[in-house]
This record gives structure tokens, sequence and C-alpha cells, in this order.
């Protein structure tokens, strides 16, 4: 299953897909989180948030906090 899960994240990055604003920057600070916490865990699907979680980071502004 983690094959499958990372095999759709990675699938988002490759494709040329046009990308829609679907979140605030709030929301989307949040999902890494989330997925930075399901990452920590020694569970199915833990390599692909972490995979995400790296990705969407990557593309979020840089806060001076």
């Amino acid at each position: 299953m983690d094959d499958r899960l990372l095999g759709l994240v990675d699938g988002v990055v490759d494709a040329d897909e046009e990308r829609l604003p679907l979140l605030t920057l709030r929301e989307a600070r949040a999902a890494v989180e989330l997925l930075n916490l399901l990452s920590s865990r020694d569970a199915e699907g833990a390599f692909a948030a972490r995979h995400l979680a790296a990705n969407l980071a990557r593309r979020l502004p840089r806060t001076t906090e």
C-alpha cells in the first residue's frame, strides 16, 4: 500500500496539471503539520506522508517567526 500511496504523491509532482488554490495558507500549514505527524509513525503510508509534507512545505512561503 505504501508504494501505491507514494505513486499517487509522485504522480502529482510529475503531472503537468493545473494547480488549484484549494487551501488557505493557514490550512496548508496545518496540513503539513498533520502529514508530519502521520509520517512520524511507523505505519502504512508514513513514507508517502513524509514525501508529500516535504513537497508542500517547499512551496509554502517562509515565515519570519
